[in-house]
């Protein structure tokens, strides 16, 4: 039988057909079978598959820790920021070449606690004081007053200033010079803190003497041996502002904390032999500036002077050739200068919000960067820690704050000035050789204590 072409094309894809058919059903029980072998299916949760649970629970312990009730409970607060609020007012009496380092380190100040704000007053020095007393009584004064240090006693006894005992801390006093400190305080009571000092120092020609002293004995060779022709190793100050602070440096006091003489007893007459003595280094000087003017023709290796001079000295010899040295030492203690300070005064009056801003703009004006930046208003700071970086006078400032680190702090007491004049007058008739020491220091006591006795008499009302 004849087959058409047409049965042989359907026949053809008849058999195309069914071998397609038979490819898919081999694929589909080919994928059934490998697929579970080569896929991971998840785990049934209902599952009991401890053996799971104990491999994840280890990876947890051994990445991050499960926190305990005790972690949770000592957890440390996430730090929040306290915002200073309130307003210091100042008064003072910079003048105007001092007084951009003021408002420098009001800016530094502000840019820390941008929320505080400042009012601040110039006042004439003739009438800070003053204006101070007036103000604060009539409730309208500053909450920070800058004057010097003689003004504490006074303005604490009329209830004018707080006591600073409880609101700074040790680790900040600790930081200030020592001696200007001491003088801050009215018995246990600290009525102000010294921020600039002033005082007497040991200036040095570094062209007449290459070395500092180390004890008076190296003092005494060094300006003997550069006194040669018209210029003198030494040309010393022997009043009493210049040399009173020798007998604290040697272990004497010069009055009780009630105000009575301390001097005339045996610390008095070492403190004599030590002024007797500076002639063996060379010339001496009572209360003239000859030796200032000569120091600056630059005829003079070692004079005392007050750190006020300092950059007028500087200019005249070169602040390259000008040192401030470390007071010698002497017998058991050390020749050391008065140290005189302005301090700043927190008012009594002042509370809330700005007595808050006002402490911590104390504790800013005291740090070693704002300390720093007094160099360039002309002062030396009080505080041990400030790095002044004046290209001219940093490394003269370093030197100083150092110096008047070892010295003696000024007496804060109303009778300062009759002790002051009285021993003026017995120390010249000593160097004179019109009396011996001993007459020397019982004429002055007789003096200052007459006066005392005067003075109590005037202030003690009658019944």
């Amino acid at each position: 039988m004849q087959i058409s072409q047409l049965d042989k094309l359907t026949q053809c894809w008849y058999s195309i057909s069914m071998s397609i058919k038979g490819l898919c059903r081999y694929l589909v029980l080919f994928i059934l079978i490998i697929l579970p072998i080569s896929c991971n299916p998840a785990p049934d949760p209902l599952a009991n598959n401890s053996s799971s649970l104990e491999q994840t629970d280890l990876e947890l312990q051994t990445s991050t820790p499960r926190p305990t009730a005790t972690d949770i409970n000592n957890r440390t607060p996430f730090p929040t920021e306290v915002i200073i609020r309130g307003t210091v007012s100042i008064r003072h009496s910079w003048d105007e070449t001092t007084l951009p380092g003021l408002v420098q380190i009001i800016k530094n100040f502000q840019t820390l606690y941008p929320n505080v704000l400042f009012d601040v007053l110039l006042v004439p020095a003739d009438n800070l004081q003053a204006r101070y007393i007036q103000d604060t009584q009539d409730g309208i004064g500053p909450t920070l007053l800058l004057g010097p240090a003689e003004w504490g006693p006074d303005l604490f006894n009329l209830g004018l200033v707080a006591d600073l005992s409880p609101l700074v801390s040790n680790n900040l006093l600790a930081t200030l010079n020592q001696p200007a400190l001491q003088s801050a305080h009215v018995g246990n009571q600290l009525v102000g803190l010294p921020y600039s000092l002033q005082g007497v120092v040991l200036y040095r020609n570094k062209d007449i003497i290459t070395l500092p002293p180390g004890s008076f004995d190296d003092f005494v060779t060094l300006a003997q041996t550069a006194t040669q022709g018209d210029t003198l190793g030494a040309f010393l100050e022997r009043s009493f502002f210049y040399s009173g602070g020798h007998l604290a440096g040697i272990g004497g006091q010069l009055m009780e904390p009630n105000g009575a003489p301390a001097f005339n007893n045996e610390a008095g007459l070492a403190w004599m032999e030590l002024l007797k003595r500076l002639e063996e280094a060379g010339a001496t000087d009572f209360y003239t500036d000859a030796d200032l003017e000569r120091f600056k023709q630059g005829k003079v290796g070692w004079i005392i002077d007050g750190t006020w001079n300092m950059r007028d000295l500087a200019e005249a010899i070169g602040s390259d050739k000008l040192a401030i040295d470390p007071w010698p030492t002497y017998s058991e203690g050390r020749l050391a200068g008065f140290v005189t300070s302005d301090n700043l005064y927190l008012s009594a009056n002042a509370q809330g919000d700005d007595l808050t801003a006002t402490l911590r703009f104390i504790e800013y004006l005291l740090s070693s960067e704002a300390q720093s930046l007094l160099t360039d208003a002309d002062r030396i700071p009080a505080a041990l820690v400030a790095a002044p970086a004046d290209p001219n006078y940093g490394e003269l400032t370093i030197q100083a704050i150092s110096a008047l680190a070892t010295g003696a702090g000024y007496p804060i007491n109303p009778a300062s000035a009759t002790y002051s004049a009285n021993l003026d007058i017995s120390l010249r008739s000593f160097f004179d050789r019109q009396a011996s020491a001993e007459q020397a220091l019982q004429s002055a006591q007789d003096a200052i204590q007459a006066v005392l006795a005067q003075n109590a008499a005037i202030t003690t009302p009658s019944p």
